[in-house]
């Protein structure tokens, strides 16, 4: 069943009035960055698990991400005389990945009929594509927030877009991060599985609700930090 973060975060919500028979609310934005840094969590925590399957209701779309050509130097005041072609955009983080970098499930052409451009280490896209086969391979790599493209023949410089789809950690970034989108309306789909929800609802019980319900007070007027529980009545 497809669910949006508004469902989500009032899902969370009924199962706090239910679980301690309160009608106070919570903060809705409180409750949705548990939705979000717990999806995060059970996601990384089945990937590293080597589970070969990604759920396609997990992944986003970056649509076309323009890409710009740049001096390859690594400084701006300097230039080497030799091309490569940056993201237009900050890519957002992907969820960590044993033996992977990151959860990124296609990087392409926009061509949907071309294979993947291999996603590779920095120092593997620089020493790869020299045989006889694979000259033409184009090779990406992430440098700090942006992904690059080579190639040995140079062929990566007839690329104009790429299109980008991962799993990311922050689904509201990825969203805005996309070619005419606006900000980001809770009601649209949210990315998340069916087969996580039930783990996540579970996981916000048990970590989260316990700091509601016992907040922090300092209950001396001095100078230092005399932090308690409030006793629950």
């Amino acid at each position: 069943m497809v669910k949006s973060l508004n469902q989500l975060v009032y899902e969370v919500i009924e199962l706090y009035r239910a679980t301690y028979k309160v009608t106070d609310s919570l903060d809705v934005r409180l409750v949705a960055a548990w939705v979000q840094q717990t999806r995060a969590k059970l996601l990384k925590q089945r990937f590293d698990e080597n589970m070969r399957f990604i759920d396609e209701h997990n992944v986003q779309d970056l649509g076309y991400v323009t890409l710009e050509r740049v001096d390859a130097s690594n400084y701006s005041t300097i230039e080497v005389d030799r091309s490569i072609l940056r993201t237009s955009i900050d890519i957002p983080r992907t969820i960590d990945r044993k033996g992977h970098i990151g959860t990124f499930t296609r990087v392409a052409s926009v061509d949907r009929l071309q294979p993947k451009i291999n996603l590779v280490s920095q120092e593997r896209a620089l020493v790869s594509g020299n045989g006889k086969f694979n000259n033409n391979d184009i090779y990406a790599y992430l440098d700090g927030e942006r992904m690059c493209f080579i190639s040995k023949s140079g062929i990566h410089l007839g690329l104009k877009y790429v299109n980008i789809k991962g799993v990311f950690v922050n689904p509201i970034d990825a969203y805005e991060a996309v070619v005419g989108n606006s900000d980001y309306d809770w009601d649209l789909e949210y990315p998340i599985s069916e087969s996580i929800v039930r783990d996540m609802m579970d996981m916000i019980v048990k970590d989260n609700f316990r700091f509601v319900l016992a907040p922090l007070e300092d209950p001396l007027n001095n100078a230092s930090d005399d932090l308690t529980n409030i006793p629950q009545k």
